[in-house]
């Protein structure tokens, strides 16, 4: 059995064209298209993500406090990421946000600061 064949290619656009079709139908009449439980809290995820704007930190408290209370999150409050913080207060006796607070510092030392010494993160 061959795959790659031309009248396979053909169906497979025309099947393509006609599900866009049908999105664009359901987009105008308001329909509400299901997908499952996983899809859509990956989805939710990267659209917070993406909406997400940058905040402006000073470089030097903000390493100062992930060097001497990121095993609790002190940083995370700093940057007023409040449900990772929670996450880091909740979990401090097992040794997870130790290590996350290590990916931080490496995240936040190679970071451009400005005149006043203030970072993007």
């Amino acid at each position: 059995m061959k795959s790659g064949n031309k009248k396979d290619e053909v169906e497979v656009s025309k099947m393509i064209a006609l599900e866009q079709e049908l999105h664009e139908l359901k987009q105008k009449q308001g329909i509400e298209e299901k997908g499952g439980k996983l899809s859509g809290m990956i989805s939710r995820y990267f659209d917070r993500k993406e909406a997400r704007e940058e905040k402006c930190l000073n470089r030097k408290k903000y390493l100062l406090l992930a060097l001497f209370t990121g095993w609790m999150g002190g940083h995370r409050y700093y940057a007023k990421q409040y449900p990772v913080a929670i996450l880091y207060t909740v979990l401090f006796w097992t040794g997870i946000p130790i290590a996350m607070t290590i990916i931080d510092l490496l995240i936040a030392i190679p970071k451009e600061t400005d005149e006043n010494g203030m970072m993007m993160l």
